[in-house]
This record gives C-alpha cells, sequence and structure tokens, in this order.
C-alpha cells in the first residue's frame, strides 16, 4: 500500500513551501496520551534531487553548531529515513534546528557508514526559530527547509528518482531535551526507542518528470 506520493516540483528557493504538511502523529514509547509536540513534513523532488521541510512546535530548545555527523540527535531534531530496496540496506539523514546534519547508510542501526563530510557539504538547508515568551508553558516554533541532492545517497547508482518506488520515514527526536520524546510518521513497535525499522516504513512513489521538462 502506498502511503504517500511524492511530487514533481522544478526547483527553486520556495519550492517546498507549495508542498503539503503531513503530520507525524505516532509516539510509540510515549507515557502519556498527548503528543510530547506537533511535529510534520513535507517532501518533494526535482530533477537530480528531494526538497524536505519540518515544522515543529516544542516546550524546549536545545541545541548547537555541531560538526558534520555529530550528535545532532541529542538536540531539537528532526530525520528522514529512506530506503531505495535492492540489498535491504537504508539512508538516515539527521538534523538539529540549527542545520547541523548526520547521514549514514547500512542494514540496521549496529552496522552503518557515515556519508562522508565532503558529500554532506553539499546539502543546503535553513531554520528558523521563533520563541513565544507569552504563553505560560513556553514554546518554541521552528521550521528547517533541506535540499538533498542525489549525490548524498552516495551508497547507490541514482540519476533520477522519477517514478520509482520506496520506503521511508519521518521522526522528531531530542534525546537530551529536559523531557526526551520519539515521534514517528509510521506506527514502530520495540521496548525501547528505535527508528531503525526498515521492514515498518511507508512505502511511497516519486511522480514522474513531466516530458516537457
Amino acid at each position: 500500500m502506498t502511503l504517500l506520493n511524492i511530487p514533481f516540483v522544478p526547483q527553486n528557493k520556495h519550492a517546498i513551501e507549495k508542498t503539503a504538511l503531513n503530520n507525524i502523529t505516532h509516539e510509540p514509547w510515549g507515557t502519556v496520551n498527548q503528543l510530547s509536540c506537533s511535529a510534520a513534513f513535507a517532501i518533494s523532488h526535482f530533477d537530480t534531487g528531494i526538497h524536505l521541510r519540518f515544522s515543529v512546535t516544542e516546550p524546549f530548545l536545545r541545541a548547537r553548531k555541531r560538526k558534520i555527523n555529530g550528535e545532532v540527535h541529542k538536540d531539537n531534531c528532526v530525520e528522514f529515513f529512506i530506503a531505495f530496496g535492492g540489498d535491504g540496506s537504508y539512508y538516515n539523514f539527521e538534523f538539529n534546528c540549527l542545520g547541523s546534519v548526520k547521514a549514514a547508510y547500512g542494514k540496521n542501526r549496529l552496522h552503518r557508514k557515515f556519508i562522508p563530510a565532503d558529500v554532506l557539504k553539499n546539502v543546503v538547508d535553513s531554520s528558523i526559530i521563533h520563541i513565544n515568551n507569552r504563553q505560560a508553558a513556553g514554546a518554541v516554533k521552528w521550521d528547517i527547509a533541506v535540499v538533498l541532492p542525489l549525490s548524498v545517497f552516495c551508497y547507490s547508482n541514482k540519476s533520477s528518482l522519477s517514478g520509482q518506488e520506496c520506503a521511508v520515514n519521518f521522526a522528531k527526536c531530542g534525546d537530551s531535551l529536559p523531557k526526551p520524546h520519539f515521534l514517528s510518521w509510521v506506527q514502530l513497535h520495540s521496548e525501547k526507542p528505535d527508528f531503525h525499522q526498515p521492514a515498518s516504513f511507508g512505502k511511497v512513489k516519486f511522480a514522474p518528470i513531466p516530458d516537457n521538462l
């Protein structure tokens, strides 16, 4: 079952703003009925890459500008997972609210290879953070837009995503926040927080690139 059709949107600086947001509503390891925060994502693709956008509202802010492939999961963080099939491996990309990135490739959480730093330097991101001091509990709202060129999938041979089917997940975490949380787009099942469950990723399809381009 295809959970999401990923539209083709020609590349420009406003491309991802044209794509609808999808809510991230599962918190498998939460202890209360209410979600710890509000998170949503948008995704589209263009001829040589992927556009991503995350929009988050949460009560705490903890972040620092980290080196490439640093511990961004400890901060206000979002993640994108994608499996192209074939060898059973998948990519995961993590971004904190300041745009620091960590990315790796492998079959599970234990056996992964980092995407080299010189490759990740080609990732383009922009972020906006708002803090609302008028609310009693406080609120931090942040948005990040990311452009992933196909070159970041350096362990795969990808010249286009047009018409392809794959499996993905989108997540929100904050391991070292005052109240850690772990949200997932698809439902996950494990005793402890673990986003690395490729068998549970959602099926998606990239729209074909129009013939007139």
